[in-house]
């Protein structure tokens, strides 16, 4: 099999004054499925609701993979979310992959009013409750989070194993990750040390006689093309700032994790003092080397052939947010077919 590539839809709240276009993006989609893009996720937190406008473009692509890119487990039961997966994946042909995540308190809480409580146990039962779900079953459980009673969907899913990727960043979570799921969909996370959280994946998949081979890892990355070396690195420090900053204490944690400690904790500091445009300029240049993929085409290229190499079977770039939608089309083809020459 030749190196896979996907692709994404998430926009940052405050940056992005235009919003994206809904029959550009299905164009974009489109064009990526016609130059051999593996699969299209799409974010939630403050966009479009991911199932219907997946169900869109599941019935105006052919053999794209769709994703949810993601959805938390705190703002839908799983029995609802079984009930949309199973749905899509018939929509799809069998094309539906399921991205989910416990998000954090300023997502479930601030945007939803729900406690944000017990993430980790939440996330492992609703995925046993959605597996048990797609396979068929009539499901009594009784977990810390979750109660269901006789319950079955009133269909036979196309499939009875739908690909379930989780969103991690700590090692606790990414063990967990590698128990229960088929992929790891990680943002921010420095390319070239994505053999740490694998490491941690591999852990959870041995205690449980997994593969952890057959785990796809496949990071969300901040791509900024621009011939313009120093206007690319400003771009991309504008969503490490928000993650960081914006997002409650995972990322930050991450980044402390990995020996930027320091420098993670001013960038949120400036943040949640109200000073977002010093928070941006906080972000050194070093860190924006690590985590972000800017510059030329050929060296956004080169920079996704490192994550080849440090274990990435599946990286995922972003739908550009600047040009014509002609332009985006071309960037999307050029992308995947510098990726196809590679091998």
């Amino acid at each position: 099999m030749g190196r896979r590539l996907g692709l994404y839809l998430g926009r940052l709240p405050g940056f992005d004054k235009r919003g994206f276009d809904r029959r550009e993006l299905i164009e974009c989609v489109r064009a990526a499925d016609d130059c051999g893009y593996d699969s299209f996720w799409m974010a939630e937190a403050w966009e479009r609701e991911s199932f219907s406008l997946l169900a869109e473009l599941a019935v105006r692509t052919r053999g794209i993979g769709l994703g949810t890119g993601i959805i938390n487990v705190f703002s839908r039961s799983p029995a609802l979310i079984a009930m949309s997966a199973a749905t899509l994946d018939e929509m799809s042909g069998g094309r539906f992959r399921l991205g989910l995540g416990t998000s954090g308190a300023r997502v479930v809480e601030d945007f939803h009013g729900i406690r944000y409580d017990k993430p980790l146990a939440r996330l492992r039962e609703a995925v046993e409750i959605i597996r048990l779900l797609l396979a068929g079953e009539r499901v009594d459980f009784k977990g810390e989070c979750f109660e269901v009673s006789r319950f079955k969907l009133g269909f036979k899913p196309l499939r009875d194993r739908v690909p379930i990727y989780i969103a991690a960043l700590a090692p606790k979570s990414l063990r967990q990750l590698g128990e229960i799921a088929d992929g790891w969909l990680p943002t921010l996370w420095p390319r070239r040390r994505l053999n740490e959280g694998i490491s941690e994946i591999g852990e959870g998949a041995r205690r449980v006689g997994r593969n952890a081979g057959e785990i796809d890892i496949a990071p969300f990355t901040n791509v900024v093309v621009s011939e313009d070396a120093g206007r690319a690195r400003a771009v991309a420090r504008l969503p490490i700032a928000y993650y960081v900053g914006g997002m409650g204490d995972y990322y930050r944690a991450m980044l402390e994790r990995m020996g930027f400690a320091e420098e993670a904790a001013h960038i949120q500091q400036l943040w949640q003092r109200g000073r977002a445009k010093e928070a941006i300029r906080a972000v050194p240049d070093y860190l924006v080397d690590e985590i972000a993929i800017r510059g030329s085409e050929r060296s956004c290229i080169e920079y996704i052939d490192e994550m080849y190499s440090a274990g990435a079977t599946l990286p995922i770039v972003p739908i550009p947010v600047e040009g014509r939608t002609a332009e985006k089309c071309r960037l999307i083809e050029s992308f995947m077919i510098s990726v196809a020459g590679t091998v």
